[in-house]
């Protein structure tokens, strides 16, 4: 059986303290024995003994709340941390379709539309947290035939070349994606049928998640994040990636 830190760092004070039981009915009775000044310096050798037998739990008590209190001072700076990272990397892309919106050419709209796709990609590669992941980007072309095409792709180095085209059993898989507006998310693809999601001829990663890009039944594409890592990913991310599928497609809508 394997004991815990905190088992681990209770058996000196245990020990501690059972000597000090032991030790003050011991003092009691020599000093019921003795004579003298022998009879005092037992009675102070009882009476320590009985306070420190009871000062001692009281004593590893209070150094337990005092490391939870720290624990949960720690567990909130982490929290206020990740949210203020959360907010610089969203203000951009927020600031972006501000401008967008706002932008009343067309071309220098478009302009500014494009720079969503890269700022979005970073901006997921980069809060996952993991090393090496890689953000792409599938525009949804009508054809015919209809098709995911990679358009860019940011973080690991590497392009993607894998075009999903209807009427291929890859293709209709990540085109049902994208009309049903479902996500996937695959942990370890050694277990899953890679035939469906080569993203690349390499096939280097091992974890996947895959959200479709839609507004108001308004399809635009997919957003892939892929890691080198089996269980890369948790649900976290997929939120996250929501979230960015949701302020692209926001960007690719204003029109």
């Amino acid at each position: 059986m394997v004991r815990t830190t905190d088992e681990v760092r209770a058996w000196p004070w245990v020990a501690v303290a059972l000597v000090f039981v032991v030790l003050s009915p011991v003092a009691s009775m020599l000093t019921r024995d003795s004579t003298g000044r022998t009879v005092v310096g037992w009675a102070v050798v009882q009476a320590l003994a009985t306070a420190a037998a009871f000062l001692i739990p009281q004593l590893r008590q209070i150094r337990s709340e005092q490391r939870q209190s720290k624990a949960e001072e720690r567990e909130f700076d982490t929290r206020v941390e990740v949210k203020l990272a959360l907010n610089d990397a969203l203000e951009p892309i927020v600031r972006l379709l501000g401008e967008v919106a706002q932008e009343p050419k067309r071309g220098p709209r478009d302009q500014l539309r494009a720079q969503a796709v890269p700022l979005v990609l970073t901006t997921a590669a980069q809060l996952t947290g993991e090393d090496r992941v890689r953000a792409c980007w599938f525009a949804l072309e009508p054809g015919p035939p209809q098709r995911l095409e990679p358009q860019e792709s940011l973080g690991r180095a590497g392009p993607v070349t894998t075009v999903f085209t209807a009427g291929t059993p890859e293709g209709d898989a990540a085109l049902a994606l994208v009309t049903s507006n479902v996500p996937l998310r695959l942990d370890d693809l050694a277990e899953a049928d890679q035939g469906l999601w080569r993203l690349d001829e390499a096939m280097g990663y091992q974890s996947l998640l895959v959200v479709p890009v839609t507004v108001a039944n308004v399809a635009f594409g997919v957003i892939t994040l892929d890691a080198l890592e089996p269980g890369a990913f948790d649900d976290d991310d997929m939120a996250l990636l929501w979230l960015m599928a949701g302020l692209l497609g926001t960007a690719l809508s204003i029109r």
